[in-house]
């Protein structure tokens, strides 16, 4: 906070509070419980009642402990009883209106400051200028409590008062505590601005510097008085007209991606994808200002999507057609109801992250989603045993009738070990190798190194870093071989020959497509039936037998589920997990069919080189 000068009767300045009721155990009438959850309720006057077309409002207070439900439903008891019998009470809308204006202010203040950023030196310990001030903004964050606000009060208000932002009038024992609170979050994001702008990033102020948040009131009056008119005409703040720089989806978009990737919560890979569920919103609202987007218009969307077709930018049929061409088709296969969440829930996060940001006040796009009625288990697409084995004795597998060897060996390690396209797809030959306890053979999934091209590997998630054991299908087939040849050759990659491009952003997208061309080869059409499903293959042949135990967990890359399993403890070594999980996995007779076509096969060479 800015330095202040000593002011008499400082106590002076804060508001008396108002005292509810006593401190008995009984809940007060203005709140309810439902579910374990405290809920705020009040009886609308009869004129609300009629305009709004309810009798009461009701406002989850998001806790289930009496105590801080009891002080929530006060603080809003008191905002609702001023906002119905004092037309004067500020809105929270206006509060934050008048501190971005004053956060422009200090922003243009400091862009003036050419005065050196000195670092804080203690002693022998140099604290760097940008870490100070997020220190500074750290620290703000814990005085979030009611005795906090109450300490930070007397200064804050000095501040406001001589700021012009508020009068004394306008405060009163209901909302001075609010506005505190306010001025402390502005205080905050200045802080954050000017880290950012010390590392070169200028994102994050262009949404405070760029839009027009208006005068202050006290402004307003002076620019009335020096420029009188024959007619004075008050219009009031909630009237005025719509932000000159209203920040419209598309714009949003961008910065929400930009400060996603900033923050390592996307990786540049999955872009791609999530512009894709983000633009769907656009294609079929079109671009408006994210403040002017509605509950109907997320309605609107969520609607439409259950009436379009799936695949609709790459089908020949639908891929030159507009939104409304395609309703009109009244197709019969239209999205499930697991792609329309997910896209609704994509621009529900845009959404959700602007109002965290404090650009929204609120997310019309919550609560939105459908109501799934398939269980969990009836969404997974699994292959049959008989379905591999019919697969897999494809002369695509059989004779190797691939392009590459890597469409051949891909879908074979996720057969036999459970690991997703994308972690075999980007494996380098390093990771193969064998362990120091019994001379197992293992493919060790990590972040490590760097490719040909000094690219890094991607990981799905933190438990996605294991070591699993090799099948002795897998090296009966000759992985090992395989493996030995191209490190041979001394590439990175254990399949160099996949690329990625600005299209195909992984490895595993030219794999998953010829899996699924060999799938469709062996089985005909089967919709749900993707290289995925060799992942829930692996998975249902060990819970239809019991086993998905811990061992198996870690082997397939996902959290140990108790506590002392996932905290204490080191992980199990490959031969435990080899003796657990991985010699336990048989597909029936599919290495015999391996076996008798490589017969075959060394009979027919056997019999070209004695001709």
């Amino acid at each position: 906070m800015s330095p202040l000068t000593p002011v008499s009767s400082v106590s002076s300045y804060v508001p008396a509070l108002r005292i509810y009721g006593d401190d008995k155990k009984s809940s007060p009438a203005y709140l309810c419980l439902k579910r374990s959850i405290y809920y705020f309720r009040y009886a609308l006057p009869k004129e609300p009642r009629l305009y709004w077309g309810r009798s009461e409002l009701r406002l989850s207070l998001r806790t289930s402990y009496l105590r801080a439900a009891r002080f929530r439903a006060r603080m809003l008891l008191a905002e609702v009883e001023k906002m119905f019998l004092e037309e004067n009470m500020l809105e929270y809308r206006e509060i934050r209106r008048r501190m971005n204006i004053l956060l422009q202010r200090m922003l243009a203040q400091d862009h003036a400051d050419l005065s050196e950023k000195k670092a804080l030196v203690v002693g022998d310990i140099t604290v760097p200028y940008d870490q100070l001030r997020a220190s500074q903004a750290e620290m703000l964050l814990r005085w979030n409590s009611e005795k906090s606000l109450e300490k930070l009060a007397p200064d804050c208000l000095i501040d406001l008062f001589r700021s012009g932002a508020f009068t004394r009038e306008e405060l009163s024992a209901e909302n001075y505590l609010q506005i505190v609170k306010a001025y402390n979050e502005m205080q905050i994001t200045m802080h954050r601005i000017e880290v950012a702008r010390l590392r070169g990033d200028f994102l994050l102020e262009e949404e405070i510097v760029g839009r027009d948040f208006g005068k202050l009131p006290c402004e307003i009056k002076e620019t009335a008085e020096k420029e009188p008119s024959s007619v004075s005409i008050q219009v009031p703040i909630e009237a005025m007209p719509p932000k000159k720089n209203a920040l419209l989806y598309s714009e949003a978009m961008e910065r929400y991606t930009h400060q996603k990737l900033q923050d390592g919560e996307w990786r540049e890979h999955s872009v791609a994808d999530h512009r894709g569920r983000l633009g769907e919103f656009l294609a079929i609202i079109g671009d408006k200002p994210i403040e002017s987007i509605t509950r109907e218009d997320m309605r609107h969307f969520r609607e439409t999507l259950r009436r379009l077709p799936p695949n609709r930018t790459r089908v020949k049929a639908y891929k030159d057609k507009s939104i409304q061409e395609l309703l009109a088709l009244k197709v019969e296969k239209t999205l499930s109801v697991t792609t329309v969440n997910i896209l609704v829930e994509a621009v529900g996060s845009l959404l959700g992250w602007y109002v965290r940001e404090g650009l929204l006040e609120s997310n019309p796009a919550t609560h939105l989603q459908i109501k799934d009625t398939r269980q969990a288990i009836e969404l997974r697409q699994a292959f049959s045993a008989e379905e591999i084995t019919k697969i897999f004795s494809h002369p695509r597998f059989l004779r190797k009738e691939f392009k590459s060897l890597s469409y051949y060996w891909i879908p074979l390690i996720a057969l036999f070990t459970g690991m997703r396209l994308e972690e075999i797809a980007q494996l380098h030959c390093t990771d193969i190798y064998e362990s120091q306890t019994k001379g197992i053979w293992v493919i060790d999934i990590n972040s490590n190194g760097l490719d040909e091209l000094g690219r890094p590997k991607l990981l799905k998630n933190k438990n996605a870093r294991r070591i699993v054991p090799i099948h002795p299908v897998l090296i009966t087939l000759g992985i090992l071989d395989y493996h030995a040849d191209i490190a041979k050759k001394k590439h990175i990659r254990l399949f160099p020959d996949l690329k990625k491009s600005q299209r195909a952003v992984k490895f595993g997208k030219q794999p998953g497509k010829q899996f699924k061309a060999a799938v469709t080869a062996a089985l005909g059409d089967t919709p749900g039936k993707t290289f995925h499903s060799l992942r829930h293959t692996f998975a249902d042949f060990f819970k239809q037998r019991g086993l998905q135990n811990d061992y198996f967990r870690q082997v397939f890359g996902h959290e140990l589920p108790m506590l002392a399993a996932k905290q204490y403890g080191e992980k199990f070594p490959p031969e435990t997990l080899y003796e657990n999980v991985i010699v336990k996995l048989e597909y029936g007779n599919l290495l015999e069919h391996f076996r008798i076509e490589n017969i075959h096969s060394q009979c027919f060479q056997d019999a070209r080189a004695g001709a």
